[in-house]
């Protein structure tokens, strides 16, 4: 999994960096395999003026699916980030589990088309001997 910070208008120092990365790799440790790349992108909506204007917007790109947006805003960056973690952890989460019934229902279907098949074919050569179902000789 491949983790990219941006920042607007504000400064992007080290040890933020590294939070955001230790809180998605946290976050997003079970579903690994699956998360091809996530871009964080850090912004201040209003600059110096202060207010609920801290944005924390994350793009999940997950294997076999479409891109995920997560987007949160708070005054406080770090409650952004971690708030926005925690919904791409639970979105992340159903999708790939979509994807695995999907997946299973898939299999299913095909193993019943398999059986169906061949349960046909052995009651035609039931019936080309002259075993079928009710006939005896």
């Amino acid at each position: 999994m491949k983790i990219q910070v941006n920042a607007r208008r504000l400064t992007l120092t080290k040890a933020l960096n590294r939070y955001v990365k230790r809180r998605l790799k946290f976050a997003l440790g079970s579903q690994f395999e699956h998360v091809t790349r996530v871009d964080v992108t850090l912004s201040d909506i209003n600059g110096p003026k202060g207010g609920e204007d801290k944005r924390c917007q994350m793009l999940l790109k997950i294997k076999g699916q479409g891109d995920v947006v997560i987007e949160d805003t708070h005054s406080h960056l770090y409650a952004a980030i971690d708030r926005a973690a925690g919904r791409a952890s639970q979105t992340a989460t159903k999708r790939i589990a979509r994807l695995r019934h999907k997946a299973k229902r898939i299999k299913t279907a095909v193993q019943d088309y398999q059986q169906n098949k061949r349960d046909r074919y052995l009651a035609e050569d039931f019936e080309e001997q002259g075993m079928g179902m009710g006939v005896m000789t």
